[in-house]
Order: structure tokens, then sequence, then C-alpha cells
């Protein structure tokens, strides 16, 4: 079945490809089946959700949740990525590696996926008995054995707070240093999740590949970040929904206010600096609904063209995932009623949808 259709992305002129098996190929190449009604919309490879929990549809399930449940829940979470529009997810972590099995679910049923495993804490580090939990000495040990199964990433909490102590780091300057070390020598990359002061020097001069969260990086951090080709996702609406949970007034509530006005600040000189700036959800709002992270971002000051490219080809350039509308790459196109670098809101709503040759109409 070849299925034409047209492609217009902003800024450019509409072009005519068709959708044949999981690939594009050109209009003269064979006999056209079928066409579909697309030079209206506006075409983009796909949206990216890279703070993305699969396995998970809320925190509070976190220390509870079996396996099988996991299982489950990546299934259908990663539907409702596709029918979000979301075609590129970086999946930061589980409780345990079952979240992996998704990746053998047919590519018409998933987004494409980076993830990572069963996430790396110390005891007193993140939600109790959750994920790998390991002190300072069996960092290294930890992230080896990781690195050598299908995980892309290793995920480490690298800051928690300790009840009459507020936030404290998790893991040193060197041991992060050595367990980015052995994540490279293995071909992969880590994130660490940092939400206060104490967990950013540590990860930011360890060379983590990616701060999650990083609410309280420095402008003194930026400028290594951008030369090193880092990326930063600041998931705000998930900071913003910790602050509504725990109260404003609260200890927590404005240490993490002040966190996002410290964002608010960094946003425009990271953009300038050309900082990998990424969108995610992180259980902050439902599977499929980055957009509303992208468009918060812009609120925050970060410009429309900067937060369409977090939101779409940043991701699938940073992760190194081939993308665009031309013969032979893979057929994935979402389009939308009007153009994006005008209209942020119009990526809520996609009007068609084809992954890996697959038509979703919505």
């Amino acid at each position: 079945m070849r299925t034409l259709i047209t492609v217009r992305e902003p800024g450019l002129e509409p072009l005519p490809l068709v959708i044949d098996g999981d690939r594009f190929s050109d209009p003269d190449d064979g006999p056209i089946d079928s066409e579909i009604e697309t030079g209206h919309l506006f075409a983009l490879p796909g949206l990216a959700d890279c703070h993305a929990h699969l396995g998970l549809n809320h925190v509070g399930s976190m220390t509870t949740i079996t396996e099988d449940e996991i299982r489950a829940n990546s299934v259908t979470n990663a539907w409702m990525q596709i029918e979000g529009g979301v075609l590129l997810i970086a999946d930061k972590g589980s409780s345990s590696d079952v979240s992996l099995e998704i990746l053998d679910a047919p590519p018409t049923e998933r987004p494409i996926a980076t993830m990572a495993g069963r996430i790396i804490a110390p005891r007193d580090g993140y939600y109790p008995g959750y994920g790998h939990e390991v002190d300072e000495e069996g960092l290294v040990e930890a992230v080896h054995h990781a690195a050598g199964g299908r995980a892309e990433w290793i995920k480490i909490i690298g800051d928690w707070p300790r009840k009459g102590r507020g936030t404290v780091s998790n893991y040193g300057e060197a041991a992060l240093t050595r367990a980015v070390e052995v994540a490279h020598a293995a071909g992969r990359r880590v994130a660490v999740h940092t939400m206060a002061p104490e967990g950013i020097g540590p990860a930011v001069v360890a060379g983590v590949d990616s701060i999650e969260h990083g609410l309280f990086l420095d402008a003194d951090d930026l400028p290594g970040l951008a030369d090193r080709g880092g990326a930063w996702v600041p998931t705000i609406l998930g900071a913003e929904a910790i602050i509504e949970m725990l109260g404003a007034d609260s200890t927590g509530g404005r240490l993490l206010t002040d966190g996002v006005g410290n964002v608010r600040n960094l946003l425009p000189e990271a953009e300038r600096l050309g900082v990998t700036i990424l969108t995610g959800t992180d259980l902050a709002i439902p599977h499929g609904k980055v957009a509303h992270e992208a468009i918060r971002l812009h609120e925050l000051g970060l410009s429309k063209k900067a937060t369409l490219h977090a939101v779409t080809n940043a991701a699938f350039d940073y992760l190194g995932v081939d993308h665009g509308f031309s013969p032979g790459l893979l057929a994935n196109a979402v389009f939308f009623t009007d153009d994006p670098r005008e209209h942020l809101e119009t990526l809520l709503e996609p009007q068609v949808i084809v992954r890996s040759g697959r038509i979703i109409d919505t």
C-alpha cells in the first residue's frame, strides 16, 4: 500500500511523499494506492519527551508498584505518547529493568525510545526501596553493571532531602566523575536528578550528559554544559506540581519556588549560549502532553523558536535519531493545524500522526 501525503514543514515549500511500508518513498517510484490530504497542515518529525517514565502513571505509585504493573503501564503509556504526537522519548528510569521490555514492542506501537533502566540512589537518598540502592563506594560498580544491559542511559539521583538536614548531595564529585567515565567507556549516557543547590555542582563537574531538573544551575555552569554538548531538561511543570503538593510556604515549597525563579533567569542565557534544552513530562502531566511543558518554558523566557526546537528537532539531534522528510527515511510525521513557529498551542492538538508508516488520524 502506497499512500500519498503532502509534507509542509514550517518555512519550507510543500513536498509530496509516499508512505511505503515503514519508509517514505518518491511518488514516482510506483503507483499510488491512496491519498491523505495534509497539504493544508504543518508537519514536524514528532514531538519529544526527554524525561518520561513509561512504567509509571503518577509519583504516588512509585514505592508500591509491581513489575507486572510496570510492564502494563509501559504498553499503555507508550501508546498515549504516540496519540499525543510524541514520536521520540528518553525514558529516565524505573524501579526495575523490566521497564526496558517496551523496546520489544513493535515500532508502530511505541515511540522511538532511548531508555534508562533501574534508577541508582543511596539507601536514604530517594524513595525508600526504589531502584538500585548503593552507597558512594558502590556507585561505580552499579553503573558498570547497568552499562552492561540494554539501557542506553544510566539515571543517578544526585540529591535528596533528609529529615532534619534539608537537601543533601547523594554522591561526591569524585565518585560521580568515575561513574561517568565508566558509563561513557561502555557507550552509555548519564542523567542526574538534581533539584537542590547541593547536587548540581558535583553533577556539572563530573561531566554528566543530562541535567534533569537542574533548578539551581548557575550561570557559570552554562558555558561548560554548552561546550560539551550537554543537555538540560528543566521539567518545570514537575517542579511546580511539587510546590503545589508541599505548599508554597513550606520549606521545600520555598526552595523549589526559588529554583523555578532561577530557571526563569537562566533560560534566555542558556538559549544564547546554545545549551541543548529539552522538554520532559516527568509524571507532572499525562503521557503524550509534553507540549504543555514546552509552552511553560516559553512563558518563562525561552523564545518561540528555541521552544519549538526543544520539543522537536533538538531532541532528535541530541539523541542521534534520524529525522526529516525524504525518501528512505522512516515514515514518521505529525501534522498540526497552525504554524508552530507562531502558535505553540497548536502542538497540543495533532491532527494526523504517522509512526513507522502507521497512520493515526486523531
